[in-house]
């Protein structure tokens, strides 16, 4: 309610006598701005309401084989119709999440596909291989499908799906290049760092070359650099099998 306090010479020493009684009590925030001046000036101020941040947006979901509803997050239900999302930098942590949700789905069901939708600037090389290799042991085939951008270790990972499963929506941007390093320390440490790079490179080479049926001589010229691709381009030198377009795109002819 309001908390009406006498004008008096002795009002300023009351009112902070009844905020130390109340802020005693838990019924007054002293870190609350509006409050405390609201006090000291014609009694408390009405508190503002404000709106929760929207979070993962939340989607309702049936239970296979049950005829009940549930309240999932988006991300929860694509998992479950076998659809995961890389959708920022491959690092350690994010590899073992979907080395770990490969296995769990392809234990499952090997005999459905699983689909990963990239849209990456790329990544470390070891959890990229690492998802490589995970993609390789599944029952299941694991098909790939970019949009936005697939950049470097992505773009390796997006030419490593299923043959005939690899896709690019129209504008995607695709970028492949050989890997790089940096090395300190003394000169023997610098001259492993080296050596184990070209180990890498030539088995980057060996992979890339086996997903776009090109020779591995011919993969080392193109990729020496940054090599930047249209949708188009990326299925016409064998990084994916095809560009999905959108059908009414498709019946224009566009």
């Amino acid at each position: 309610g309001r908390l009406d306090v006498p004008k008096t010479k002795h009002a300023s020493s009351r009112i902070s006598r009844i905020i130390a009684i109340l802020a005693s009590i838990g019924r007054l925030n002293m870190n609350d701005r509006n409050t405390m001046d609201g006090l000291r000036r014609k009694g408390p101020v009405k508190q503002t309401t404000k709106m929760m941040p929207i979070g993962v947006p939340r989607v309702p979901y049936r239970t296979p084989k049950e005829n009940t509803w549930q309240w999932v997050d988006i991300w929860n239900c694509l998992y479950r119709e076998r659809i995961i999302f890389v959708g920022q930098q491959i690092n350690e942590e994010l590899g073992n999440q979907l080395v770990g949700t490969l296995l769990y789905l392809d234990s499952i069901d090997n005999g459905k596909d699983i689909y990963l939708y990239i849209n990456s600037m790329g990544g470390e090389i070891v959890p990229t291989l690492a998802l490589h290799d995970t993609m390789r042991a599944c029952k299941s085939d694991v098909g790939t499908v970019a949009f936005g951008g697939a950049m470097a270790m992505a773009g390796l990972l997006l030419s490593c799906g299923a043959k005939g499963k690899r896709c690019a929506l129209p504008n995607t941007k695709i970028m492949l290049h050989q890997p790089s390093g940096t090395a300190r320390g003394q000169a023997a440490d610098i001259h492993n760092e080296a050596r184990e790079l070209l180990r890498l490179r030539r088995y980057l080479l060996q992979v890339m070359s086996k997903s776009m049926d090109r020779p591995v001589d011919v993969i080392k010229e193109d990729f020496g650099r940054d090599k930047y691709f249209s949708a188009e381009a990326a299925k016409e030198y064998g990084v994916i099998d095809r560009v999905i377009y959108p059908r009414r795109s498709n019946m224009l002819g566009l």
